[in-house]
């Protein structure tokens, strides 16, 4: 199972567009592992965190989530003085 913390002003994995659940259990795709129904972690420990984001009423797949939160990542590593 992922290390996790709990944490009051944490946020639930389980709400991340990453997690995702195959045959009745909850699993990080990022860092594959699975997830506690109650695991919290603290906002900024996991930097791959994004809402699920629907299109056309279907939530994306965790992979493409995972795909969105990389490249959004990287883009805020490429900003920066110059």
């Amino acid at each position: 199972m992922c290390k996790r913390e709990d944490d009051s002003n944490g946020v639930d994995c389980i709400e991340c567009g990453i997690a995702g659940e195959e045959n009745g259990i909850w699993k990080c795709y990022k860092y594959n592992c699975t997830i506690a129904e109650a695991a919290k972690i603290h906002k900024d420990a996991c930097p791959y965190f994004i809402k699920r984001i629907f299109e056309d009423g279907e939530p994306l797949t965790p992979q493409q989530h995972l795909l969105m939160s990389e490249q959004e990542l990287s883009s805020r590593h490429m900003k920066g003085p110059v």
